[in-house]
């Protein structure tokens, strides 16, 4: 048989006072607390949840998705027909190429086009220092192996991620965060890197879990653009971290390029800033139909 407790237990439990417990169990943040007359009947093994300072910024209230055609994109999805695509030599390096490419664009970097064919051809990358070119390398090792893996949606699967990512360049580093703030240290929203991702992390898994997979990775990549939670790479990595998830889904990824840049960071603005994620996820399913065209006119 279940057992509950009340208010004034659980506060003297977590340390606060009994009028903050009876707060969060009025916002809804404690699970299974029940209103019974003037007291609360609260689950005796409820975990405490994070600091509401901290979950703020991504609440479901100020997050908009807006629609996106989700009946064509589904009748799109076929991780069979991905799994073909990807096992095929060559047959997504068009637009696997472009989206690294725009990543290390976001990023500052200056590699080309050709540098990065030159890596994947394993042939000496006219341009790109050795680093770079083994980061290249598993850019696109990754992602083809993506249609046979499950990329887990905490911490823990982001950073196993990125420790591929990063293998040969930076072992140790990849298995961490960077130290530091999201913003400047000193201002009131100055969260720690680390903490801001696992809270993050958290939302991610347990209030998007069921929305379509084209807006999570649209809610992944803004993430992780905007939080910025490693020494370097960190755009190239929202790319490749987003692009995964939809193809672990059974979903191209988008036909984006440099010359998609300026669009991109407009809509990137208005999603971090104001919640506005409207026209993100408008623009990266009009990519991802686009991956499917282009296939079309090379057959």
């Amino acid at each position: 048989m279940k057992k509950y407790i009340g208010a004034r237990e659980l506060a003297a439990r977590w340390g606060v006072t009994e009028r903050r417990i009876r707060l969060m169990c009025q916002e809804g943040r404690i699970e299974g607390a029940v209103k019974l007359g003037w007291s609360w009947s609260i689950p005796a093994d409820v975990p405490k949840p994070f600091d509401g300072r901290h979950m703020r910024v991504y609440k479901n209230s100020f997050v908009r998705l807006g629609s996106i055609d989700i009946d064509r994109l589904n009748s799109l999805r076929d991780i069979d027909r991905l799994k073909d695509l990807a096992a095929r030599p060559g047959a997504l390096d068009g637009i696997l190429g472009d989206l690294l490419l725009l990543g290390i664009r976001m990023d500052g970097g200056s590699a080309g086009r050709e540098g990065i064919m030159s890596a994947w051809a394993m042939s000496p990358a006219r341009g790109m220092s050795y680093a770079d070119s083994l980061k290249a390398s598993a850019f696109r090792s990754i992602l083809l192996r993506s249609p046979w893996m499950h990329h887990e949606a905490s911490v823990r699967g982001l950073l196993s991620l990125h420790s591929s990512f990063t293998q040969g360049v930076d072992d140790i580093g990849g298995l961490s965060f960077r130290s530091g703030f999201v913003v400047e240290e000193g201002r009131d929203d100055a969260l720690r890197v680390d903490l801001q991702m696992e809270t993050f992390m958290m939302q991610f898994d347990r209030e998007w879990r069921n929305v379509h997979p084209v807006f999570r990775a649209v809610l992944l990549f803004a993430g992780l653009v905007h939080m910025k939670p490693f020494d370097s790479d960190c755009c190239t990595f929202a790319v490749l971290a987003s692009c995964a998830l939809l193809m672990s889904e059974g979903l191209l990824p988008p036909k984006m390029d440099a010359e998609n840049l300026n669009e991109l960071n407009a809509t990137l603005a208005l999603a971090v800033r104001k919640g506005l994620y409207e026209d993100l996820a408008r623009m990266f399913e009009r990519c991802i139909i686009a991956s499917y065209d282009s296939l079309k006119e090379r057959r």
